[in-house]
């Protein structure tokens, strides 16, 4: 034992040297964090002390995310992050909940769907991105469908919704790859909308783009095809792929009015009405009221409304359109035509209140006609609508069935049995009619000045229903709408495209023959080789498709700090 002790005298001696030598004051006496830099070389952050001290830490690097992301925790007070851990620069210093972040918890909680998943949810410090932090909340089969999603754009989608679009070309693009070795994308132009830079530039329905300003599209340059903010040259080819040409387009803002064609025929001692209708668009059912006067005022006997790219969009234009095709018995008698059921919270909020979780025929606003002017009384109706058809395109399809036949020609739909609310931090956006565009999570006096600017510019769309039809069937299962007539696709074939309204095109061709009992030419080849689907859209495109956009919601203020009670006591 004796032999033991100087071992441990020499020991003590050394720590108490190196003690001395350490003249890093403690964390407390470095005083607060001035700032902090991200060194992607070494993946550490080097911080700088009021205290003038300089501090480095070994940093966090994500490589699950692209690109892959860096943080520390310095303490459970203060977390360091940079997004982009390949890039050195300045780090986002954290030390309170991000404001944004916050406002989705406060969100979900409330409106989602799946609330009850929100449980333990909060978001802490190290949720600084808030669109990170709103995606791994998400519900699991919301996840797998990808239906909600939120937007730091919130005046971008507002326009979007009403049918403005900026930076715009007014084409739909069809973007698909080449071949399976997915290395190079082509677009086929589906439609083109009247007075727009396409339409001017002389771009037409089958046209294929190959190249964007003298290259290949590819997944880093394909988005350019849907709008830019200048002036892109397309190197265009016809629809059989020949005669190929420079076309150049600049883009703008452009109002597109989704009835892009409607027509009568007189075919076999029939009168058929055609409407090909793009997005449902509430703003323009005026357009649709136009459309139908004309159809009534030649007595038309039979109707085939033509979906096969319609992504879908608001309820109230669903519910409009359905107004004029629906028995006049059930429009004047406003009988219900789609049933929503939302979170447990809120149905009962709802139904305390009094208030229908439906929509109803032949309700309209103060600033449209009423859709019994020009509704065509019909017993049946001929829907086309394809794999590229969702949403309100399928709440369209399915809800009008209980109310007359319903004879759906082409393909599986895409799927979409969900709906959604725009939700702001404080804004309603209210539209000419007074109905709120979006729904506020806070009362805006609640707010500060400064909170209200970190949250000015996001909104979300979240799943917050499910709809079915006014006997509460829905197609949940088997989650889509199964043609009564299916029709082997040619939309992977623009060489067999027809103008828009063409009778001879394959999908119309099939309904007027149901009509007629006549057998139509249609026009079909097939392929030399099929290209691939690139599952690829544009932003609006990507959003409206998501779900049933419900934009006929009034809460007020006091009706929200009650249904945060309400979630409370639950």
């Amino acid at each position: 034992m004796k032999k033991l002790i100087p071992s441990i005298i020499f020991i003590f001696s050394l720590v108490a040297v190196f003690n001395a030598c350490d003249t890093t004051p403690p964390l407390e006496k470095l005083g607060d964090v001035v700032s902090a830099k991200y060194n992607p070389t070494t993946k550490s952050f080097v911080v700088t002390y009021s205290s003038g001290t300089e501090k480095t830490f070994a940093a966090v690097v994500d490589t699950k995310n692209d690109p892959p992301t860096a943080s520390y925790a310095l303490d459970d007070k203060t977390y360091l992050y940079v997004a982009d851990a390949t890039v050195a620069g300045d780090a986002t210093i954290s030390t309170d909940v991000n404001r944004v972040s916050q406002f989705v918890y406060d969100g979900l909680s409330l409106y989602y769907l799946w609330a009850d998943n929100m449980t333990n949810k909060k978001p802490t410090l190290k949720d600084v991105d808030p669109e990170k932090y709103f995606e791994s909340v998400l519900y699991s089969l919301d996840t797998q469908h990808g239906w909600s999603w939120m937007t730091d754009d919130a005046e971008g989608l507002m326009a979007e919704f009403s049918g403005e679009s900026t930076s715009s070309f007014g084409f739909a693009p069809f973007v698909l790859w080449t071949d399976n070795t997915k290395t190079q994308l082509v677009a086929f132009v589906r439609y083109v909308f009247p007075n727009t830079p396409a339409s001017e530039a002389g771009l037409t329905r089958g046209d294929i783009i190959t190249k964007i300003d003298g290259q290949n599209i590819t997944l880093s340059n394909y988005m350019k095809v849907y709008g830019a903010s200048s002036a892109v040259t397309f190197t265009v080819y016809d629809q059989h792929m020949q005669n190929a040409k420079q076309l150049s387009i600049t883009p703008r803002t452009v109002n597109t009015d989704p009835v892009l064609f409607s027509k009568i025929y007189e075919i076999g001692g029939k009168k058929i009405g055609y409407l090909f209708y793009t997005d449902f668009i509430s703003d323009y059912n005026q357009s649709l009221y136009n459309a139908f006067s004309a159809f009534k005022q030649a007595g038309v006997t039979d109707l085939v409304l033509d979906l096969r790219y319609n992504h879908g969009g608001a309820v109230t234009a669903a519910t409009y359109l359905s107004s004029l095709i629906a028995p006049r018995s059930a429009v004047q008698n406003k009988s219900v035509f789609t049933i929503m059921s939302y979170n447990n919270t809120l149905n009962t909020y709802f139904d305390r209140q009094g208030w229908s979780r439906s929509d109803s025929l032949g309700v309209y606003d103060k600033t449209e006609s009423n859709p019994l002017d020009a509704n065509l009384d019909l017993s049946k109706i001929y829907i086309i609508a394809t794999g590229s058809s969702y949403s309100a395109s399928e709440l369209t399809t399915f809800c009008l069935a209980p109310f007359m036949n319903v004879i759906h020609i082409g393909e599986n739909t895409g799927g979409k049995f969900t709906a959604s609310w725009t939700l702001h931090a404080y804004k309603s956006f209210p539209d000419k009619n007074e109905n709120n565009r979006a729904i506020p999570i806070y009362d805006e006096a609640d707010l500060t000045a400064s909170e209200k600017t970190k949250l000015a510019n996001w909104a979300m769309q979240p799943i917050v229903a499910k709809y079915t039809d006014k006997d509460n069937n829905s197609f949940e299962s088997p989650g889509y709408l199964v043609p009564d007539y299916a029709v082997p696709t040619e939309e992977y074939n623009p060489a067999t495209w027809v103008p828009i309204g063409d009778t001879s095109d394959y999908l119309f061709a099939k309904a007027i023959s149901l009509i007629t009992g006549q057998t139509l030419s249609a026009t079909r080849s097939v392929p030399a080789t099929r290209m691939v689907d690139a599952n690829l859209f544009s932003p609006r495109g990507e959003k409206i498709k998501e779900s049933v956009n419900l934009d006929n919601i009034k809460l007020s203020p006091q009706d929200i700090k009650n249904i945060r009670e309400l979630l409370q006591k639950n």
